[in-house]
């Protein structure tokens, strides 16, 4: 049985700050992948932010309104250096990283179509993980590219997922095969109805060592969870290994 695949959340931005090429290294270091947030600026460059704006010395910005050249002049507090989804691409483009994944959590259904054009420009569609949270930016991603793997995160809303109705064969009909649920105090239960529903579990929010211990003991079926997403991969990967 395989330990699940960890993914660094925004980098291993517990601490690094959190989306930026250090963060993403770290995170490698630590025998992690990369989880990262993708946003269009207003020129079109896929760039790792989460938010979709921020505020600086009492004056807003919003990252589909400036371009990439304005966004790297801004200087933030925590001098960081907003990465485009290209450099990332590239720092990592070497045989040691040939089977590192990535995964995106989308800002907009555009941005979405931009990773996967850009992902087949590098060969690395295989290697890539689209997520989010409404069916119909599935869908399209979906009708756009048949073989990119898509995942769908429940909604923050939805705490108990046997509560609520998630379309199963929908997502069966778009060829999606695992739901990402927050690490919250349904988690369990939520494993085990989506493995009896024969599909994969991703886990988010996943950063103290008890929830890490009863994430990976988790069984239904003799299966674990597929994949964690933590700002702390080391201590996730070094738990892993004890269990």
């Amino acid at each position: 049985m395989k330990n699940p695949i960890i993914f660094g959340h925004r980098g291993a931005s517990g601490y690094c700050v959190e989306n930026t090429i250090s963060s993403f290294r770290k995170a490698v270091e630590m025998n992690a992948n990369i989880e990262t947030d993708i946003r269009l600026t207003r020129d079109n460059v896929l760039v790792c932010f989460h938010d979709p704006g921020f505020k600086i010395k009492n004056q807003w910005y919003k990252i589909s309104n400036i371009t990439f050249e304005e966004l790297r002049k801004i200087k933030f507090g925590d001098q960081r250096q907003i990465p485009h989804l290209k450099e990332v691409f590239e720092y990592f483009n070497h045989d040691c990283y040939n089977n590192l994944l990535y995964s995106f959590d989308i800002g907009s259904i555009d941005a979405g179509i931009g990773i996967i054009k850009l992902a087949n420009e590098e060969n690395l569609l295989p290697n890539i993980i689209i997520t989010e949270t409404q069916i119909k930016n599935l869908k399209k991603l979906r009708k756009y590219n048949k073989s990119v793997k898509l995942v769908h995160t429940v909604p923050h809303n939805i705490p108990k997922i046997e509560d609520n109705d998630i379309d199963f064969e929908l997502l069966r009909d778009l060829s999606i095969k695992t739901l990402n649920i927050k690490a919250n105090r349904y988690m369990n239960e939520n494993f085990h109805f989506i493995i009896k529903k024969d599909f994969k579990c991703f886990i988010w929010g996943v950063n103290t060592r008890i929830r890490m211990k009863k994430i990976l003991r988790m069984r239904e079926n003799g299966q674990m969870v597929d994949a964690v997403y933590t700002d702390y991969p080391d201590k996730l990967n070094r738990m892993s290994s004890k269990i």
